[in-house]
């Protein structure tokens, strides 16, 4: 019997067109070309045939997918397609904080007073913090030992870890092939690995390996991955690439256990054991805990492990000083790199880096120092690389809105709280990272789309950047915003202080007088005092301002004290354009404590005026 068949689509991979396509191939048959498969028992084949090969489609895709870094989505896959870039995953990073411990009129039993190493600091003394009602353990990184000054021992820039330190042992056993060894505790910190290994009852210090250019057959260096079910293994040297071990070789691998949730910016720290017996300690925070930080997430990988691959471990070019930061410093939100000859003023043979932790706007003075040495390994010898702060330019929102009250049962507050809310989520997804831009009118967009009933707005901003400042000591400062002022005229709000505002501060020579500075619209900082509500001059020339490049010099001043708790004075311009931009290492970010929001009826809308009559409107300018 002749078949007069019809080929199957096999580029159809729904399941509905699966099914269609299985109908159409079976009417083309001569056994099934008068069968109404509609309700019939064998269209429940067909769907079940349908159904499978639909299954197994949908699997050999995503098997497929999984086998390229661009489209893989399961963890295991994504580690280890970036493995074969040579790229490793960070791991969980604990917040550390600096400290300085005083030990006060320490004496023994005998009224003795004890050696400097009587007291030293040991590593893995347990220190305590209480963060938002929570409480925390702190480790000391290293030992310490203290200085000494008749019965006092201080102890400088200790360093403490959030966690716990543990100690893992195993026995190399040479049957095993590609031996490796799997970490106890998931939640690790592989920059606190520390690991030795006992041969023969000599121990040596292995160190993770970092370029494989440099290991010989002696080598004493171990390797790390993230294994399938996200435990760190270590792996040790083949005698070629690295040290080989023996038979029975103990090996031992302390690191520090992470916390769920991290301690960053903790800043109150207590000791929870003695030193040597003596508890009379007081402790000084010098840096705030930071740097905690999760795993490498499946979308950092997949972003960094190519731009790992193409540096190729050396420094060249920008985007290579880039990929390298963000190997070192995981927890980096943000990084910005720019070449000394674009720095203002230019500096040539240097190389510029700012970071932005993830949950503060600084790095401290210790995580620098790791990164800058780091890289001074890798970059060229005629070029320096130097970690500078992020620049946070605040971004002071004020806004009021319109709405048709007939359109909405929520209320002026509630309507109020709603736009302030929707101003954050445009913050959090728009700005607070280097290159970003201030969009105003994606902003004003974003307020009247917060709800049905807000009708319009007009949003003024205003700019503010935080300038750390030295107490009692006589230098000159330089604030850059990287966006022009607003300067309509020569003598712009001379009266009124021009457009330039900041936060009080003393002077060395004055007990009395707050200061404060402003502009005469002509391009000079005035220093003045208030009595009353009325501005009294103190200097007409204490600096000048650039409306035209946005920057704000101070001249030499000896400040004594401010207002900011922190030692900084905050000075707050109005910008020349509404849209602002973020040059070289500025961030520039919306101050959430600083949003207000003022929603009005509109009486036209709503019904209650006529004609306009009464209608009321709110300036455009806040100047």
């Amino acid at each position: 019997m002749a078949v007069k068949s019809s080929l199957i689509k096999t580029t159809d991979l729904d399941f509905q067109e699966i099914s269609e396509n299985l109908k159409t191939y079976l009417k083309g048959q001569d056994t099934f070309k008068d069968y109404d498969f509609e309700g019939s028992n064998i269209n429940v084949l067909v769907d079940l045939l349908a159904y499978a090969s639909h299954i197994g489609a949908v699997n050999t895709n995503i098997a497929a997918s999984e086998m390229f870094l661009d489209s893989a989505q399961i963890r295991k896959n994504v580690v280890s397609r970036a493995k074969d870039l040579g790229f490793v995953p960070a791991s969980e990073k604990a917040s550390s904080a600096i400290v300085n411990i005083k030990a006060s009129n320490i004496r023994n039993a005998d009224q003795t007073t004890p050696t400097e190493n009587d007291m030293i600091l040991p590593r893995g003394h347990n220190f305590t913090t209480v963060y938002d009602g929570v409480s925390y353990n702190f480790v000391c990184s290293d030992s310490v030992t203290p200085t000494r000054d008749n019965l006092d021992f201080t102890y400088s820039n200790v360093n403490l870890l959030q966690g716990q330190y543990v100690t893992d042992s195993y026995i190399f056993d040479s049957q095993i092939k590609n031996s490796k060894f799997v970490l106890s505790n998931a939640r690790v910190d592989k920059s606190s690995l520390e690991v030795s290994v006992n041969s023969n009852g000599s121990v040596s210090k292995f160190t993770l390996s970092t370029d494989v250019s440099t290991i010989t057959s002696s080598t004493k260096v171990f390797y790390t991955q993230e294994n399938e079910e996200g435990f760190i293994e270590i792996y040790f040297g083949d005698g070629v690439l690295g040290q080989g071990l023996l038979d029975g070789d103990q090996i031992s691998v302390t690191y520090i256990i992470v916390d769920d949730i991290h301690a960053d910016n903790a800043k109150s720290f207590t000791m929870a054991n003695a030193i040597n017996g003596f508890t009379n300690v007081s402790i000084t925070t010098t840096s705030p805990a930071t740097g905690g930080a999760e795993r490498e997430s499946v979308d950092s990988i997949k972003f960094k492990a190519t731009k790992f691959y193409t540096s190729q471990n050396r420094l060249v070019t920008l985007n290579d000083y880039k990929a390298k930061v963000s190997e070192y410093y995981p927890n980096a939100d943000a990084v910005a790199v720019w070449g000394g000859e674009d720095n203002d003023p230019p500096e040539y043979g240097k190389v510029f880096i700012s970071l932005k932790p993830q949950n503060s706007d600084y790095l401290s003075e210790i995580e620098k120092s790791s990164v800058q040495s780091q890289l001074n390994q890798l970059n060229m010898l005629t070029v320096r690389p130097v970690i500078v702060d992020a620049e946070i330019v605040k971004i002071l929102v004020t806004t009021t809105f319109k709405y048709n009250e007939n359109e909405t049962t929520l209320s002026k507050g509630e309507l109020e709280a709603l736009v302030k809310s929707a101003i954050i989520s445009f913050d959090n997804t728009n700005l607070n990272n280097f290159d970003s831009i201030f969009r105003h009118s994606n902003l004003v967009k974003t307020i009247d789309d917060a709800n049905t009933a807000i009708i319009s707005n007009i949003t003024n901003i205003r700019l503010r950047k935080k300038k750390n400042i030295t107490l009692n000591k006589s230098e000159g400062l330089v604030v850059e915003f990287g966006n022009g002022f607003f300067h309509p005229h020569d003598g712009h709000n001379k009266d009124s202080g021009g457009i330039l505002s900041t936060t009080g501060f003393k002077v060395d020579g004055d007990t009395v007088n707050t200061y404060f500075f402003d502009d005469d619209g002509s391009g000079n900082v005035r220093r003045y005092s208030l009595s009353g509500t009325t501005r009294v001059i103190a200097d007409q020339s204490a600096g000048t301002i650039d409306y035209t490049s946005g920057k704000v010099s101070i001249n030499a001043i000896k400040f004594t004290s401010t207002v900011n708790s922190d030692t900084s004075i905050d000075y707050t311009v109005i910008p020349s354009s509404d849209d602002v931009v973020a040059i070289r290492g500025s961030l520039i970010d919306i101050s959430i404590d600083d949003i207000k929001t003022s929603g009005e009826i509109d009486t036209i809308t709503s019904g209650e005026s006529s004609a306009g009559v009464g209608y009321t409107s709110t300036s455009s300018s806040s100047y």
